[in-house]
């Protein structure tokens, strides 16, 4: 069954404004604070199948389990859900957890896809709306010189999708210890004067809140291009932040992002050391390094993602925009009818300098 959150005064669908951070009411026109709407989801769950029974739905029993219920045995990874505005069956995948009815528009939380071991922890609510993130596109296309003509479409701008991206946060925590040579290079006049120095780099390092999303279908890169997050923005996991933009549960674990984290880990203690040296000595090489990480503990959360996939010439491009910060980052098409025109552009030009500068030589022979 698919949950909404209602308005108290109207009984219409809420959807949250990234701008204010309030529910807002397309009906009446009020807003609510979330933190107000003492809602849980399990209250949800228990109301559903009522909002189901009188928008004309199937019965209860038959609707109750429709969340975790194949569609069909060819396609395992689909459910389905029963909207609890309109009564109709809408098609998801067993990852998504919010999205909307598309056949009247209303915004549906599957309650059951983000509780017990699929509940986050944490969350960050988005803070830009779709006009920002629609304006924020149509400015990082306009940058690149071979973007295709007609790129920056109504087409395309409507795929332009709000995202909670499931991420896990690492805490990591490491003991630095790492010695080596370093050289500090000095002019006295015309001579040059190197000075050797011995060096030992030892010490705690605690990294909180590293982001790795648990998300496969969604590119790593992608991701780790739109940070950093400011996490004094992160909040205790509250489902009444959902309606208005889609969700994702993880299908990756802290387990299988174990050798990433390592990775980031390795890479955080290496900076540290190298960091240490800058401005001290021009150049310096490490002999002996026995740093290591001790601890990594890892927190689910979901993150705010405005995010757009597209393909041209028969390849997928990706746009994302980072919900919180405003951190843009994806690839741009390239057009082959501007690089042609450009090629002729440039063969007009060359055509021209080199009549000039044949006329030039030829009245310099004939005087």
């Amino acid at each position: 069954m698919a949950d909404t959150i209602k308005c108290p005064s109207c009984g219409s669908n809420l959807t949250l404004n990234a701008d204010t951070q309030l529910l807002d009411c397309p009906n009446c026109g009020q807003s609510f604070n979330p933190s107000t709407l003492d809602v849980t989801v399990e209250e949800l769950e228990q109301k559903a199948p009522e909002a189901a029974s009188e928008s004309g739905a199937e019965p209860a029993h038959k609707t109750a389990e429709a969340v975790s219920e194949p569609v069909n045995e060819e396609a395992p990874e689909q459910t389905e859900f029963v909207c609890n505005s309109c009564g109709a069956k809408v098609v998801t995948d067993v990852h998504t957890a919010a999205t909307f009815c598309a056949f009247c528009g209303s915004p549906a939380l599957v309650g059951k896809r983000l509780t017990e071991r699929f509940q986050p922890t944490y969350m960050i609510p988005f803070k830009f709306s779709r006009d920002v993130a629609e304006a924020a596109f149509v400015k990082w296309a306009g940058k690149g010189r071979w973007t295709p003509f007609g790129f920056v479409s109504k087409k395309n701008i409507a795929k332009l999708t709000g995202l909670y991206v499931p991420f896990w946060l690492f805490d990591i925590e490491a003991d630095i210890h790492a010695a080596g040579t370093a050289k500090k290079v000095t002019c006295v006049g015309d001579k040059r004067i190197t000075d050797t120095y011995s060096f030992e780099r030892t010490g705690k390092a605690v990294w909180n809140f590293v982001p790795l999303d648990g998300e496969t279908r969604i590119s790593d890169e992608l991701m780790e291009a739109i940070e950093p997050y400011d996490f004094r923005g992160l909040i205790p996991y509250d489902y009444r932040y959902l309606p208005g933009f889609y969700a994702d549960r993880y299908d990756q674990s802290p387990e299988d992002l174990a050798t990433r984290a390592t990775e980031r880990g390795v890479k955080g203690m290496s900076q540290l050391i190298r960091k240490s040296l800058m401005g001290k000595y021009d150049e310096h090489t490490i002999k002996e390094n026995r740093s290591k990480l001790e601890k990594m503990e890892a927190n689910y959360a979901l993150l705010p993602v405005w995010f757009l996939s597209y393909q041209y010439h028969n390849k997928n491009y990706y746009f994302a925009m980072n919900g919180q910060t405003g951190e843009v980052a994806g690839e741009l098409p390239v057009s082959p009818v501007k690089r042609v025109m450009l090629f002729f552009v440039l063969l007009g030009i060359f055509a021209v300098v080199a009549r000039i500068l044949l006329g030039i030589f030829m009245r310099g022979i004939w005087g």
